[in-house]
């Protein structure tokens, strides 16, 4: 369980228009995101590092690192 609860979608201006396209893509934001909310800058290094791993023209295919993803998730008892 989180030590700080996450804020709400629209708590800073600055990124409610990242997660809004987030869900608006199908996808939901992680409470780890709206936690880390409280510090905007590092939000959008993660969605960097985040973007650079899944980046379609990498070597490794997509569904496959979803796959991976899913599978470390689980592995440590993450609902992914």
């Amino acid at each position: 369980m989180a030590r700080l609860a996450p804020l709400p979608i629209d708590a800073v201006p600055e990124l409610r228009e990242t997660f809004v396209k987030q869900q608006a893509s199908g996808h939901f934001v992680a409470n780890s995101l709206l936690i880390m909310q409280r510090r905007p800058k590092l939000v959008t290094a993660i969605r960097q590092l985040s973007a650079a791993v899944f980046d379609p023209e990498g070597e490794v295919t997509l569904g496959f690192k979803r796959l991976l993803a899913y599978v470390v998730a689980r592995t440590h008892g993450c609902h992914y």
